[in-house]
Protein backbone atom coordinates (compact mmCIF):
# COMPACT_ATOMS: atom_id res chain seq x y z
CA UNK A 1 0.00 0.00 0.00
CA UNK A 2 1.25 3.47 -0.84
CA UNK A 3 0.45 6.08 1.81
CA UNK A 4 0.55 9.85 1.38
CA UNK A 5 2.37 12.15 3.80
CA UNK A 6 1.19 15.75 4.13
CA UNK A 7 2.10 18.91 5.97
CA UNK A 8 -0.76 21.40 6.14
CA UNK A 9 -2.39 19.98 3.00
CA UNK A 10 0.86 19.88 0.98
CA UNK A 11 2.03 16.47 -0.19
CA UNK A 12 5.61 16.08 1.05
CA UNK A 13 6.07 12.36 0.34
CA UNK A 14 4.56 9.03 -0.51
CA UNK A 15 5.44 5.90 1.44
CA UNK A 16 5.26 2.19 0.63
CA UNK A 17 4.39 -0.02 3.60
CA UNK A 18 7.00 -2.74 4.10
CA UNK A 19 6.51 -3.89 7.72
CA UNK A 20 3.86 -3.93 10.43
CA UNK A 21 3.63 -4.81 14.10
CA UNK A 22 -0.09 -5.48 14.65
CA UNK A 23 -0.05 -5.77 18.48
CA UNK A 24 1.65 -2.39 18.73
CA UNK A 25 -0.33 -0.75 15.91
CA UNK A 26 2.89 0.17 14.09
CA UNK A 27 3.48 0.55 10.35
CA UNK A 28 6.85 1.18 8.72
CA UNK A 29 7.08 2.46 5.17
CA UNK A 30 9.80 3.41 2.68
CA UNK A 31 9.56 7.16 2.07
CA UNK A 32 9.67 8.79 -1.37
CA UNK A 33 9.85 12.58 -0.89
CA UNK A 34 8.38 15.21 -3.19
CA UNK A 35 10.01 18.59 -3.83
CA UNK A 36 8.05 19.93 -0.83
CA UNK A 37 9.94 17.66 1.59
CA UNK A 38 12.60 19.39 3.70
CA UNK A 39 14.79 17.16 5.83
CA UNK A 40 15.41 19.81 8.49
CA UNK A 41 11.68 20.53 8.83
CA UNK A 42 10.16 17.04 8.52
CA UNK A 43 12.68 14.42 9.72
CA UNK A 44 12.90 13.48 13.39
CA UNK A 45 16.02 11.37 12.85
CA UNK A 46 18.84 12.30 10.47
CA UNK A 47 21.68 9.81 9.94
CA UNK A 48 20.68 7.94 13.12
CA UNK A 49 20.69 11.09 15.27
CA UNK A 50 17.44 12.27 16.89
CA UNK A 51 17.08 15.94 15.97
CA UNK A 52 13.61 16.62 17.39
CA UNK A 53 10.02 15.48 17.22
CA UNK A 54 8.61 16.75 13.92
CA UNK A 55 5.62 14.40 13.75
CA UNK A 56 3.09 16.89 15.09
CA UNK A 57 3.04 18.72 11.71
CA UNK A 58 2.60 15.56 9.60
CA UNK A 59 -0.58 13.86 8.44
CA UNK A 60 -0.78 10.43 6.80
CA UNK A 61 -3.54 9.29 4.44
CA UNK A 62 -4.46 6.00 2.81
CA UNK A 63 -4.60 5.91 -1.02
CA UNK A 64 -8.36 6.54 -0.88
CA UNK A 65 -7.91 9.70 1.18
CA UNK A 66 -8.72 8.47 4.70
CA UNK A 67 -6.62 10.06 7.44
CA UNK A 68 -4.63 7.64 9.57
CA UNK A 69 -5.00 8.56 13.22
CA UNK A 70 -2.13 7.54 15.45
CA UNK A 71 -0.13 8.51 18.50
CA UNK A 72 2.97 9.56 16.54
CA UNK A 73 4.49 9.85 13.07
CA UNK A 74 8.23 9.92 12.62
CA UNK A 75 10.44 10.32 9.55
CA UNK A 76 13.89 8.76 9.64
CA UNK A 77 16.19 10.23 6.99
CA UNK A 78 19.57 8.67 6.18
CA UNK A 79 21.04 10.91 3.45
CA UNK A 80 24.41 9.16 3.48
CA UNK A 81 22.57 5.93 2.57
CA UNK A 82 19.99 7.70 0.34
CA UNK A 83 17.28 5.99 2.39
CA UNK A 84 14.19 7.37 4.13
CA UNK A 85 11.42 5.76 6.17
CA UNK A 86 8.35 6.80 8.06
CA UNK A 87 7.15 5.02 11.18
CA UNK A 88 3.53 5.40 12.22
CA UNK A 89 3.13 4.45 15.87
CA UNK A 90 0.01 3.56 17.85
CA UNK A 91 -2.47 3.51 14.96
CA UNK A 92 -6.06 3.53 16.11
CA UNK A 93 -7.97 4.52 12.96
CA UNK A 94 -8.47 2.94 10.47
CA UNK A 95 -7.73 -0.56 11.68
CA UNK A 96 -4.35 -2.05 10.83
CA UNK A 97 -6.19 -4.78 8.89
CA UNK A 98 -7.70 -2.10 6.67
CA UNK A 99 -4.31 -0.49 6.06
CA UNK A 100 -2.61 -3.73 4.97
CA UNK A 101 -5.59 -5.51 3.34
CA UNK A 102 -4.14 -5.36 -0.18
CA UNK A 103 -0.53 -6.08 0.72
CA UNK A 104 0.18 -9.72 -0.22
CA UNK A 105 3.20 -10.08 2.09
CA UNK A 106 1.54 -8.57 5.15
CA UNK A 107 -2.00 -9.94 5.18
CA UNK A 108 -1.01 -13.32 6.65
CA UNK A 109 0.53 -11.83 9.82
Amino acid sequence: MRLKVFEAGTLIAEADVFAVDPPMGVVMAKLFPTDAYHQSRHASVIDAEFVGDRGDILQIETPDGFAIRSERVSILDFPTLDDRETHILGIYEPSLDEIIKDHPNLTDL
